[in-house]
């Protein structure tokens, strides 16, 4: 049997990865991202183990699984990846982003995503208990106007200030 998916022990739906390497080349993968903002309005970025944004403090972002509702897949995400309960009631619709990255995971093949964008202003309960995920090596908050911030978030960022988010 040719087996192109699977659920792992943590029910969540793993693709193979040579199956996922098509997905890659011809497809758009559709994601959602959360910005993460305290209450000082710094935004939580994660440093990337992985590509395509290796070595990169980047908003959380991932996959959204076929058949799994919307803000589904934004609970199931923050709870896997940051280890925190989120209250859909709080998310506040940003924008849907085209992220075409130059690689990906596999060497030489480009990367595209649709990246469905909200904002969560977190409280200080939820920022004690957020915990990095072994994709990425640090986190932190960084105050909205660090020049140092990637392009990528820049654009958001705007965004969030031109919807008066932020």
């Amino acid at each position: 049997m040719d087996m192109k998916f699977y659920i792992n022990m943590n029910n969540s739906m793993l693709i193979e990865k040579e199956y996922y390497k098509e997905i890659i080349k011809t497809t758009i993968i559709e994601c959602v991202d959360l910005i993460l903002l305290n209450s000082k309005n710094k935004i939580l970025l994660w440093l990337r183990n992985n590509n395509p944004l290796k070595w990169i403090y980047h908003i959380p972002g991932w996959r959204r699984y076929k058949n799994e509702l919307l803000l589904d897949s934004v609970k199931r995400k923050a709870y896997e990846e940051l280890w925190i309960h989120i209250c859909t009631d709080k998310l506040i619709f940003l924008w849907i982003y085209d992220d075409i990255y130059p690689n990906s995971m596999f060497e030489w093949i480009d990367s595209h995503y649709s990246s469905i964008t909200y904002v969560y202003h977190i409280d200080k309960d939820e920022e004690n208990n957020i915990k990095k995920d072994k994709q990425h090596s640090n986190l932190k908050f960084f105050d909205i106007n660090d020049k140092m911030i990637n392009d990528i978030v820049q654009i958001r960022i705007k965004d969030m200030k031109k919807n008066q988010i932020i």
